[in-house]
């Protein structure tokens, strides 16, 4: 176990010792609201997600990957085939679905549009995100807040100390001769009190993660999360929920489709629907379906015409998908494919008007605050 494996189990543990007793329903607290947001890295195609199966244009943008056999929820609109288990979600009111969300002089870095929209500035750099900055107002605790991934996200990052941080990567082990010579060192008292302190963490880490990985696989079997590494995260993110904290954050990576784009989007969509589709069971199984409400977002859709190797460039504006107790249906309008912006998807709902309704009705706090300035509503809350 090297020093970067050895210090990412020890801060597990000690997320883990908030997350890790677990919660009957009538424990939880009737009151507590806790925010997801589900960051899906790399800019995922909105096209190719809810396809406007309809329109001759995307058709002809996208002679070889538009999407054929999708299931329509609109006369207009229809999930990828991959995301036939959210129908059923958006069919009880549950799924609202926010199109054309960007923001004004969008940027195609990856970088820089993660920065605004992890920031919610757009303009200028910022070292606050806007989920810290709320935190900060509401004078959160450090384990009010908890990153589910690898990268800390600007999201969460203030001018207090971090949030707690769950690698999904939680059990680190060394195998062979390496192995066998750290357990067997782990496995005997030191003459050191600061060698026998660091031998005991490592113990309980170990002991730790495996009674989590056991309730995770528990898990799975309980609300059908599937047995795969998105399938994982979401299982986790479900457990953590059991704490009931204010916000956590979770990147799903792997969404930049320049190439051979048609079975990687769907292995991804498919990961995903099925993610929130048990994550939603297991809400509801712990009487927590008017307590959490789920952003998914990405930083930026892709380019409406498909390039020559199969695949969708950068593009701008995509869907926000929020999940839970919202007004469930379509906003934003139809993507305007016969009106594009030099080659790319105009902004009809600015991301920071999700935010702000958020902010103020889900959250209960003065959205200016943390945004700067109002934005107008969209009707999701």
């Amino acid at each position: 176990m090297n020093r970067r494996d050895f210090l990412a189990l020890m801060s597990s543990t000690a997320a883990m010792a908030i997350v890790a007793p677990s919660c009957s329903s009538a424990a939880l607290s009737s009151d507590r609201k806790t925010l997801v947001v589900i960051e899906l890295a790399g800019g995922n195609d909105g096209l190719n997600t809810i396809v406007p199966y309809n329109e001759a244009n995307y058709r002809k943008l996208r002679p070889t990957i538009a999407i054929k056999d999708g299931i329509p929820i609109s006369n207009q609109a229809a999930f990828h085939p991959a995301l036939k288990e959210l129908k059923p979600i958006l069919d009880k009111g549950r799924l609202a679905i926010v199109q054309n969300v960007s923001y004004p002089n969008p940027n195609l870095s990856h970088f820089r549009s993660k920065e605004i929209w992890q920031s919610a500035h757009p303009q200028g750099a910022s070292d606050t995100g806007w989920l810290a900055r709320y935190l900060t107002d509401v004078k959160a605790k450090t384990a009010d807040a908890i990153f589910l991934g690898e990268e800390y996200p600007l999201a969460l990052t203030g001018d207090s100390d971090r949030y707690l941080q769950l690698s999904p990567n939680l059990a680190v082990q060394q195998r062979g001769k390496l192995g066998e010579a750290m357990r067997s060192v782990y496995n005997n008292p030191q003459g050191s009190e600061f060698a026998e302190q660091v031998r005991r963490s490592v113990l309980d880490s170990e002991e730790a993660v495996k009674q989590l990985t056991k309730d995770l696989n528990q898990r799975q079997a309980n609300h059908g999360y599937a047995k795969t590494g998105i399938g994982n995260q979401f299982a986790l993110l479900g457990r953590v929920l059991e704490s009931q904290p204010k916000v956590v954050y979770l990147t799903i990576g792997g969404w930049d489709t320049h190439a051979g784009q048609i079975r990687r989007h769907q292995q991804l969509l498919g990961d995903l629907g099925a993610g929130l589709a048990a994550l939603d069971r297991d809400i509801q199984a712990h009487n927590m379906q008017k307590n959490v409400l789920i952003m998914v977002q990405s930083e930026f859709g892709r380019r409406p015409a498909e390039n020559g190797n199969g695949g969708t460039d950068h593009g701008t504006a995509a869907p926000v998908l929020l999940l839970g107790n919202v007004r469930g249906g379509l906003y934003g309008g139809q993507p305007a494919l016969d009106s594009l912006v030099q080659g790319n998807l105009a902004m009809q709902v600015d991301f920071r008007s999700i935010y702000g309704e958020i902010l103020k009705q889900w959250e209960g706090i003065t959205a200016s605050k943390v945004l700067d300035q109002d934005f107008p509503k969209v009707g999701i809350l």
